[in-house]
């Protein structure tokens, strides 16, 4: 389990937040950095004030920390860089986490235009998430984006939608998609180049007498 200190089953927090407790390991499998439990810890009244005032379930904290942990420590394993400004991002992961929450569960009145709501629910082109199949293929191709486009596919990880990205990018939303597909498509094309090399290498290698 959790480094001493890191998960107390025996205390309460203020205000009636529950035990801070987090699961991180599974089947003695490190799922949760200590990095992130951690900052999880330090943050734990706010995401519990947070879960209480948005979803009016105090007691299910844990049940929305623990997979936004998993997901930041995987996010962290990917892009080190993630590391500098962990606490951050690990709120932002947790408010959007809720947001999410809230509005699959009808608990978050939504706010727009009815031309919005069209805009949102049907959109006219394909999502990221259509480009990759899975996040498996996500992770292969982390290590080849540079720096800009890994930002916006963390944003969008973190179910941001492509107007939320480019505000936080500062950017218009049309700019903040194409650098995004652009630089997806040139990580893609590095990937397949460099699988070829090694692919080649490995051929050469088996040729090779014995």
């Amino acid at each position: 389990m959790a480094g001493a200190g890191q998960n107390d089953r025996g205390s309460s927090g203020a205000e009636g937040a529950p035990p801070f407790h987090l699961c991180a390991e599974e089947r003695g499998v490190r799922i949760i950095d200590d990095r992130v439990l951690a900052v999880a810890k330090e943050n734990w009244q706010w995401a519990f004030c947070l879960v209480r005032r948005t979803l009016h379930d105090g007691p299910s904290t844990a049940q929305v920390v623990e997979p936004v942990a998993i997901e930041v420590t995987n996010r962290l394993k990917a892009d080190p860089e993630v590391d500098r400004n962990l606490r951050g991002y690990f709120r932002t992961a947790i408010m959007q986490r809720i947001k999410t929450l809230a509005v699959r569960n009808s608990r978050m009145a939504y706010e727009g235009r009815p031309q919005d709501l069209e805009t949102n629910h049907h959109p006219t082109a394909p999502d990221w998430s259509n480009t990759c199949e899975d996040r498996m293929t996500i992770e292969s191709l982390l290590p080849y984006m540079p720096h800009p486009v890994r930002r916006i596919l963390h944003f969008r990880l973190l179910d941001y939608s492509w107007k939320e990205t480019a505000e936080e990018l500062n950017v218009p939303e049309k700019t903040a998609k194409n650098r995004f597909y652009r630089g997806l498509g040139q990580a893609y094309e590095k990937l397949i180049a460099d699988q070829a090399q090694r692919w080649r290498k490995e051929a050469r290698q088996n040729e090779r007498p014995r």
